[in-house]
């Protein structure tokens, strides 16, 4: 009886700990939202993008090494933003070019 009583308590023990870290990253998580919220709001009506606005935003960018084996020339670029953990453009991103001529991919207005 006394072991099934410990072997209860080291399970409760378990799941107290795994319930607390699940709740401290989900605090962590609603304040990151929060700062975000908090951030669009803050640029509702930019005229323009500024480096300021986006160094707020982004965290790094990283630029992959182009691949030329379709015969085009694709290269990867991964954005990791500040306070969301993993944003992807849809699969169906529409293809444009910039004022440089460079392909760029844009969520579609679907």
């Amino acid at each position: 009886m006394t072991a099934d009583y410990e072997a209860e308590q080291e399970r409760l023990k378990l799941e107290i700990e795994v319930t607390e870290e699940w709740l401290e990253t989900q605090e962590t998580m609603s304040a990151d939202v929060d700062a975000f919220v908090a951030l669009t709001q803050k640029y509702v009506d930019v005229p323009e993008l500024t480096p300021t606005i986006v160094n707020e935003y982004i965290k790094k960018i990283e630029v992959f090494a182009p691949d030329k084996s379709s015969g085009k020339r694709v290269q990867k670029v991964k954005i990791y933003f500040n306070f969301v953990d993993d944003v992807n453009l849809p699969l169906d991103a529409e293809k444009r070019r910039d004022h440089y001529g460079h392909t760029v991919l844009c969520p579609s207005q679907s």
